[in-house]
């Protein structure tokens, strides 16, 4: 078969760090099967700030770059983007150097991107595959607190709708989001649950050597020598990541006197990292160091020379009801580092594989104890908790695995009721 996957952030090698459509492609390429992989030129995940050439093969995948124009921040030019890839790729079937797809797959956080994957599947006589990876506008109002009657809320509600009315399949990330498409639409299609997975090539760790990545190191070693638990977490610094909370957690924690037990890593940039190092200034919190983003293979080096991964987020029942699918906690549990997860959710993997502490609370309070727990822990018992997540990331999230369930679930779709 040949399989179009519109990935607005799509990463890979070089690209991005977010790498599910790269592993996604080439596990099915092993299987016999040619992916192309539709993303953004440009857009902020990108592992460099220019553009994506219009055609990219990367170990056998193909990417070919959608025109979107610059942004920054979340503001109105970032809306524009997402329209940008959107017109871009109903101009796809203008293209002759692309063959017709037997499956479109839509894959993107933001739900658009469906109109133009319709478009083409329709054209193409092709499956169409609406993949969730968050639920919007459930996300947006619940994380966000955007008012239901928002503009942009009322149409992420009709896009979500249009979606899950015209698609043979709805492949999901979050393991109880069956039950979300069953309220929202009278005749639901078919779903299967296609996690987020192990990164293969996670285990291909690289020693910092970005001036960030140095950085970071030479903080982390330095904490290694004075015996310190070392907490790191990757990644975006957004509202939804709660890290004022983790903050607040080790201001408790310094305020019992055991500052000099813990050091805390926050690698990573995004909306809320000015107002969260303002917020450590103002606690006097000389344990927790920021850093930027660092490349992918670097990133996991940190991780894996940390004690602890702490996977931020706010406690929002109404969204993780359904499960959850953090990128982060697949890179600890691969890692084998046990997890802090600030939350109460279903199916959380860090509960089903026991390779951490799941608090059900985001107060700081219990983030506290939960540090500690760790902390007053052996570093026997630590590895022995890492270890459950080592093997569940093995044998659970392996990309071969959920892309044959993925494929096998595609191959027994029935396009004949849209």
């Amino acid at each position: 078969m040949k399989l179009w996957y519109l990935n607005h952030y799509a990463g890979g090698p070089g690209i991005g760090k977010f790498m599910r459509a790269f592993h996604l492609a080439k596990a099915w390429a092993e299987e016999g099967h040619e992916t192309t992989v539709f993303v953004a030129a440009y857009h902020h995940q990108l592992e460099t700030p220019e553009p994506l050439p219009s055609d990219k093969r990367v170990d056998g995948v193909r990417y070919v770059g959608l025109r979107a124009r610059r942004y920054s921040g979340n503001g109105v030019g970032r809306v524009l983007n997402m329209a940008d890839y959107c017109v871009s790729a109903f101009r796809l079937r203008a293209r002759s150097d692309l063959a017709a797809p037997d499956v479109v797959i839509v894959s993107s956080p933001h739900p658009f991107a469906i109109f133009p994957g319709w478009w083409l599947a329709r054209r193409y006589k092709a499956k169409l595959v609406f993949e969730i990876r968050d639920l919007w506008p459930l996300s947006v109002v619940e994380i966000n607190g955007t008012s239901p009657w928002h503009p942009f809320v009322l149409l992420c509600g009709v896009t979500e709708r249009f979606a899950y009315r015209v698609s043979d399949l709805v492949g999901t990330l979050l393991a109880g989001a069956r039950e979300h498409v069953k309220q929202v639409v009278r005749k639901p299609p078919p779903c299967v649950y296609v996690p987020n997975g192990a990164n293969p090539g996670a285990g291909e760790a690289k020693a910092p050597s970005s001036a960030s990545g140095v950085a970071a190191r030479a903080q982390l070693e330095t904490w290694r020598k004075e015996g310190r638990l070392i907490l790191i977490h990757p990644g975006a610094q957004g509202i939804p990541n709660a890290l004022d909370r983790l903050l607040n957690a080790v201001s408790v924690l310094n305020g019992d006197g055991n500052a000099g037990k813990i050091g805390v890593l926050l690698v990573g940039e995004g909306g809320a990292t000015e107002a969260l190092k303002r917020q450590s200034d103002d606690l006097q919190l000389s344990n927790v160091a920021f850093f930027p983003t660092v490349p992918y293979h670097e990133a996991m080096w940190l991780i894996q020379n940390s004690d602890v991964g702490y996977a931020g987020a706010r406690n929002i029942p109404g969204v993780y009801r359904y499960g959850i699918s953090f990128n982060k906690i697949m890179d600890f549990m691969q890692a084998g580092l046990p997890i802090i997860l600030p939350l109460k959710a279903s199916h959380d993997p860090v509960s089903e594989a026991g390779c951490g502490i799941v608090t059900g609370s985001d107060q700081p309070s219990d983030i506290a104890r939960s540090i500690m727990s760790l902390e007053t822990a052996t570093a026997e018992e630590r590895a022995e908790i890492g270890q459950r997540g080592r093997a569940c990331a093995a044998e659970v999230h392996d990309y071969g695995r959920i892309a044959r369930n993925y494929l096998e679930a595609i191959q027994g779709a029935d396009r004949s009721t849209r």
